[in-house]
């Protein structure tokens, strides 16, 4: 009896030490090697390819390299930057990562700047004739020209040279001579400068006046600060009055620290947006025949913006 006692002892003392498991394997705590020699390898006027050399780890393998932050694959040394604009300059870091998430340092930062824009918009067509508003007036239209990237339209006349500027594929002339022939022609100017080959030239005349006087000067002008927290201002001002032409078709020009900012007909009110900050506003009247009146006494206004409820 005592003998069986002692072998079941035996076993049972045994048998834990019979089935314990393995002991496991310490975590992963060393980062990878940093990346070294990132360079730019190719670039266009949007994009820009870095390549860099490979990394190293303990475990054998490097799970993937964070560009910027952004993913690329472990298996890839190369990456393109896209969505990018002309001639811009941004800093690249590199860092990998293994399969436990250990990090590497940042790799040396590297400056890379994209190609600038040399290519000219397409020529703008079809300049043309749209409307003879007055005497000193014309709108044109033309059809548009074509680019990667934003542009604009400059109008020349042959003799005269530069004479407005266009965002879009119409534009009104103001402040033509009566009577004067003009040879219109149209451009395109994109954002880095490249212009395009001039539109066809059109000849126009423009109708002839008697009329040389100008509109009474707008009296009264006042700014009301509209209180919104955004900007708004009201000018107020005593319409003017002409010769020849009825109130309801004089124009007047608003200017903002003496310059031109907007322009309204047959009124003696506008709203503006003043933007914040203190600002300055006077308001001229023209007639249809582009005579301009003296401008109208100042009203200065102090506008404080609040972000957050604009």
């Amino acid at each position: 009896m005592k003998l069986v006692c002692a072998t079941l002892l035996a076993f049972v003392l045994v048998t834990p030490a019979a089935h314990a498991g393995p002991q496991k394997k310490p975590r992963d705590t060393t980062p990878p090697t940093v990346p070294t020699n990132v360079r730019v390898v190719a670039r266009t006027d949007d994009s820009v390819t870095i390549r860099w050399n490979a990394s190293t780890d303990n475990s054998g393998t490097i799970l993937r390299y964070q560009v910027n932050g952004v993913y690329h694959p472990g298996n890839s040394t190369e990456k393109t930057i896209s969505f990018l604009v002309p001639n811009y300059t941004f800093t690249v870091r590199v860092q990998a990562v293994d399969p436990t998430e250990n990090y590497s340092a940042l790799s040396e930062p590297l400056q890379a700047t994209t190609a600038p824009d040399v290519i000219a918009p397409t020529n703008p067509a079809n300049l043309r004739l749209t409307s003879t508003v007055s005497p000193s007036s014309i709108t044109l239209g033309w059809d548009r020209s074509t680019d990667r990237w934003s542009f604009s339209y400059d109008i020349f006349d042959v003799d005269r040279g530069f004479i407005a500027s266009a965002s879009s594929i119409s534009t009104r002339l103001r402040h033509l001579t009566p009577g004067a022939t003009y040879n219109l022609r149209v451009r395109a100017r994109d954002n880095a400068g490249n212009v395009s080959g001039f539109s066809n030239t059109l000849p126009v005349t423009m109708p002839a006046s008697g009329d040389t006087a100008a509109p009474t000067r707008p009296s009264n002008l006042a700014a009301e600060d509209l209180n919104d927290f955004c900007g708004s201002v009201i000018l107020r001002w005593g319409q003017s009055t002409d010769n020849v032409d009825p109130q309801s078709a004089l124009e007047y020009e608003i200017y903002r620290n003496g310059l031109f900012f907007s322009l309204v007909t047959g009124t003696g009110t506008a709203g503006v947006y003043a933007g914040d900050g203190t600002s300055t506003w006077t308001v001229k009247a023209v007639d249809r025949s582009g005579n301009t009146s003296a401008a109208s006494n100042s009203a200065t206004v102090t506008v404080v913006e609040d972000p957050n409820q604009c």
